[in-house]
């Protein structure tokens, strides 16, 4: 008695492949499973000879499931079938040694032949007939499973913490396939300047116009008048899709966010020379308003974010406000470590992480008591002591910030020290983040550079000559390097700028105006 077990969400087309596998000719048991955890169990519970499975379950896919059979040594021949398959998925597939990959919609004679390799391990020769008449209802059942799939992908390919440009990407490819595209584009529109702005694309085209007027596309009724789609069949002679693209067949959809029409998805080269049908304008409609609800959802997220950084600022900059030697500290070291950043070549998004790291690297001073604080003089070992908490307390205020979770490295490692004599966690080397070590230079340079009750601002020449002997043991070295550059550029102005430096001597800045470590760092 041979054992197949069909894996396959839809009961419909479990029952096809049920009565295509009893054509074998042999005596045979089937079983059948609707999701990936009933077929666990059923793997679990009894021995098989072989399974057919879908890719896309309802509750995962099916790829992770036979990895788990081959991390237990088990060689279960397996039929893949599936209407969705990236590249990537069939490399894993080969990988795991799925020797039969079979897409939807499938002829029964050729699931057949799969079928007779997999059990009797032969090789598969397709038959010249199908052994018996083929299902009238197979194309409508196999239609209705590559909507319900679709349906699945769109909910798990489109997953809620996707970077914005990875959402488009992913909605994009979907798109493409839900219309039987070759290629399309997802734009969003400037509404200041009536422009459209190409954000994702699958056109292959490298000279490829970013952005246009709004007046050089077809697509504003899908903008300002609220049309629901815009399709284009062969031969009817409308404008091109943009600028330098053309397409005989395309479908335009408008993307919204919160209900307000504010870009356009574009899916081109479209199978077929009638309309698309309305089912798939249907499922095209429910991409969207997935879109609509995740680029809403961070729309509100970011603006929430921007609103708590701007709070956590103005909180910083009134500690500083009550002491006029420290006054503006926090956003001078913001803007030195983005001018440090920057001149690392850093992306532009970590650039501006780094600003805002700087901004709120001293914002646990809040919980330092204002005898300390504002005390118009050097510490004590005691006082500097309690004066050295102040990182792990701007640590604990950001803990439950998700939006704040690298800002939140720079505030409790700005102190470390390459040497690991640091604090508060005597980090050595590279075991500090590298964005805590551009702000503990930044911090260094303004502490330096401007008065304080007890001594005058040092100069940039002595900051520079600091700099170079701490190089390695107090500051990362790369970062010393790019500040004596952004200095020697004149791109630094300070308090100290028109007074004349008399050499005082090189030593470790932790002896420096105090006999505590770090003091410095201001």
């Amino acid at each position: 008695m041979i054992n197949l077990l069909i894996l396959e969400d839809q009961p419909a087309v479990r029952e096809i492949i049920s009565e295509i596998a009893e054509d074998l000719e042999v005596p045979i048991h089937i079983g059948q499973a609707g999701s990936i955890s009933e077929a666990r169990v059923m793997l679990s519970d009894k021995h098989w000879d072989a399974m057919v499975t879908d890719f896309n379950l309802g509750d995962g896919k099916s790829l992770d499931l036979i990895a788990e059979l081959r991390d237990k040594k088990n060689h279960l021949p397996i039929i893949l079938v599936s209407g969705f398959l990236s590249a990537e998925c069939r490399q894993e597939a080969i990988r795991l040694h799925i020797k039969h990959i079979l897409p939807k919609p499938f002829e029964p004679s050729v699931l057949l032949d799969c079928m007779r390799s997999a059990l009797m391990q032969s090789e598969p020769t397709r038959p010249q007939e199908t052994p018996r008449q083929q299902n009238k209802l197979l194309p409508e059942v196999f239609k209705m499973d590559r909507q319900v799939s679709l349906l699945y992908r769109m909910f798990d390919e489109l997953p809620p913490k996707k970077d914005v440009s990875s959402l488009c990407d992913a909605t994009l490819a979907l798109g493409i396939e839900m219309a039987h595209a070759k290629q399309g584009f997802l734009a969003l529109f400037e509404r200041k300047q009536e422009k459209l702005v190409m954000v994702s694309d699958r056109l292959g085209q490298s000279n490829l116009v970013l952005n246009c007027d709004l007046n050089n596309t077809p697509y504003k009724p899908l903008i300002h008048n609220n049309s629901e789609y815009l399709e284009v069949l062969p031969q009817a002679g409308h404008a091109p899709c943009w600028p330098g693209v053309s397409s005989e067949h395309y479908i335009a959809i408008p993307v919204c966010l919160q209900g307000v029409q504010m870009g356009v998805l574009c899916l081109m080269d479209c199978e077929g020379s009638q309309a698309i049908p309305a089912e798939e304008r249907y499922l095209l409609g429910l991409l969207i308003k997935k879109l609509d609800t995740l680029l809403d959802n961070r729309a509100v997220h970011a603006a929430l974010a921007d609103s708590m950084n701007e709070t956590l600022i103005a909180l910083v900059r009134s500690l500083e406000a009550r002491d006029r030697y420290t006054k503006d500290h926090s956003s001078r070291v913001g803007h030195l470590s983005m001018l440090f950043a920057q001149e690392l070549q850093l992306d532009e998004e970590t650039i501006q992480v780094i600003r805002t790291g700087g901004l709120l690297h001293d914002i646990g001073k809040v919980g330092i008591a204002d005898e300390i604080l504002l005390k118009p003089g050097r510490y004590t070992e005691q006082e500097f002591a309690k004066m050295k908490a102040h990182p792990a307390i701007g640590d604990a205020i950001l803990k439950n910030m998700d939006t704040l979770a690298r800002e939140r490295l720079m505030v409790r490692h700005h102190h470390e020290r390459m040497d690991g004599k640091g604090y508060p966690d005597k980090l050595i080397g590279e075991e500090i983040p590298f964005e805590a070590r551009i702000v503990c230079v930044a911090d260094s340079i303004d502490a330096m550079t401007t008065h304080r009750v007890y001594r005058m601002a040092k100069p940039l020449s002595f900051c520079i000559e600091q700099l170079k002997f701490n190089s390695g043991t107090q500051f990362d070295s790369q970062v010393v390097d790019v500040a004596i550059s952004v200095i020697e550029r004149g791109l630094i102005h300070t308090q100290a700028d028109s007074m004349p430096y008399i050499g005082e001597g090189l030593m470790p800045l932790s002896a420096i105006d105090s006999l505590q470590p770090g003091v410095l760092h201001a």
